[in-house]
């Protein structure tokens, strides 16, 4: 058994390797990211259509309307036209229908569209969107962001210039980054994304993707992809790679910003996280088959994009290792370094290289050469966290505590996205697609309370509890048994678990209105 859980844990390690790794060199590629000159904007402005995704956005719907008519208006309300595709089956639809009214006075080209069901999701009402829009070029924002006045001057030229051009992607920015200890967290989190991912994979010459919102895309390409489809959860990921599968170009645009909203609440950054675990990996299963046997692409490319489209598998590699960990120390084994490996040791208590010399028993040697490799894998994802707030000039010692957060958040939800990758992975079911709430200019830390949208409790907890519990179980023994090299692994998963699952409780209550 013991043989059994070091072999199991060398495995872990050496796949943890990739992930940690891979932060190293996108940080490096970063570096060198530089966008092209925006070309001159063309006298005749080509005709495009703002698609705006709607499903239950009373809080925030007038603001997104209000912002894109604005864009409009910079670019030539002539040439714009904005599609509201509304799913929704509350109040919202009426706020919508008198959104619309008061823009079509205005002489705006807004219209809805409106089907008779939630068929397929957002992938489903973006491709009934596509099948009527005759503009050749169409940008889409969530209801929860605020586009830029000048964002289709700061786009579309780029597609005049390069036909081959089929998306183009801004960096998402927070509009309600420090409204708690959450949104800060989770704010840098996302800056790990915008900041060393997307540009370092752009430098890196590697596949790039929609984030769903925030971007421009090219009809003809979109519709030679295949167009929108409901397969995944993650339809914008999913529509990238098979657009560069067609030799199309992904453009990423780390200067123009489109503010957004963060979750302020863990049961909908839960929700989130879990659909973009669930759908990134559905994705992988998808497209990678066919994508890392296709040599058209160089071997880089083709890492790159196995490390990208499976990145969430991090998380259930963290889970095993929670779990790993535990039944070492309740079975009384250590797979870290240590003093002993019994069951390797011959009865003169050594382990000896050809015959003769005595060495430190076989475990200890691998994890004392792997040691280091381990220390920088473990440091990478913070180094990118810290160039985050470097880049954006936030003050690293009054972000220790966000970042102790953010390290929380990624140990407890570790068990949930691990439950939504083996839901992606191993079953062929097309699950639901779970919206994340927005409130919009919450007055203060509780004002959420009284807005509709409460995820309720997820029975999900129990679990939670039952890792909790276990975890506690687990460190008992192993400082009983001094076993305390695995002590630091139990008890920030421990942590992890109990935060989640503390704020899960707290903030998991029904509007009050």
């Amino acid at each position: 058994m013991q043989v059994l859980f070091f072999i199991l844990s060398l495995i872990l390690t050496l796949l943890f390797f990739m992930y940690g790794f891979n932060h190293f060199y996108l940080l490096n590629e970063a570096r060198t990211y530089q966008p092209p000159t925006l070309p001159e904007i063309p006298f005749d402005r080509p005709e495009v259509s703002i698609h705006l995704p709607v499903y239950n956005e009373r809080y925030v719907i007038r603001r997104l309307v209000a912002a894109c008519t604005v864009m409009a208006e910079v670019y030539g309300i002539e040439k714009v036209s904005i599609l509201i595709l509304d799913d929704s089956d509350d109040d919202t639809a009426r706020d919508v229908e008198q959104v619309v009214s008061e823009y079509l006075k205005k002489h705006f080209k807004i219209e809805i569209l409106r089907r008779e069901n939630r068929s397929g999701f957002k992938a489903g009402a973006l491709q009934a969107a596509l099948d009527r829009t005759r503009e050749e070029f169409i940008a889409i924002f969530d209801a929860d962001f605020i586009p830029p006045p000048g964002f289709l001057l700061s786009t579309l030229p780029y597609f005049i210039q390069d036909e081959h051009l089929g998306i183009i992607q801004s960096r998402w920015t927070h509009l309600n980054r420090d409204f708690n200890f959450l949104t800060r967290a989770i704010a840098i989190g996302i800056d790990v994304h915008f900041l060393i991912e997307q540009p370092g994979r752009y430098a890196a010459g590697c596949f790039q993707n929609f984030n769903g919102s925030g971007g421009v895309l090219r009809k003809k390409a979109v519709r030679q992809a295949g167009g929108w489809q409901a397969d995944t959860l993650a339809e914008d990921l999913d529509l990238s790679y098979r657009m560069q599968g067609l030799g199309y170009k992904v453009l990423y645009l780390k200067d123009l910003h489109s503010p957004g909203e963060l979750p302020p609440t863990l049961p909908s950054f839960k929700k989130q996280q879990g659909r973009w675990a669930n759908g990134s990996l559905r994705t992988a299963r998808k497209i990678l088959p066919g994508l890392l046997l296709d040599r058209k692409f160089e071997f880089k490319q083709r890492l790159q994009a196995f490390i990208h489209l499976t990145g969430f598998m991090i998380q259930p590699l963290m889970f095993f290792s929670f779990i790993l960990a535990c039944l070492s120390s309740l079975f009384g084994l250590n797979n870290l370094p240590t003093t002993r490996l019994d069951p390797l040791i011959p009865a003169n208590g050594n382990l000896l290289l050809a015959g003769a010399i005595p060495i430190v028993t076989l475990q200890n040697l691998i994890w004392a050469i792997l040691f280091p490799f381990l220390l920088l894998c473990t440091l990478a994802p913070w180094l990118s966290s810290i160039s985050t707030l470097k880049a954006q000039n936030i003050s690293l010692a009054k972000h220790l505590p966000t970042l102790f957060i953010l390290l929380l958040l990624g140990f407890g939800l570790s068990m949930s996205n691990t439950l939504e990758a083996a839901k992606a992975l191993l079953t062929d079911r097309i699950w639901e697609f779970n919206r994340t709430p927005k409130y919009a200019d919450l007055q203060n830390k509780q004002d959420w309370r009284t807005r509709r949208y409460q995820i309720p409790m997820d029975p999900l907890w129990i679990a939670e509890l039952f890792f909790l519990v276990l975890g506690l179980w687990s460190i008992a023994s192993a400082i009983r048994n001094s076993n305390f090299s695995v002590c630091p692994i139990l008890v920030l998963f421990t942590l992890g678990y109990g935060f989640v699952l503390l704020f899960s409780i707290l903030q998991s209550r029904k509007a009050e209105a």
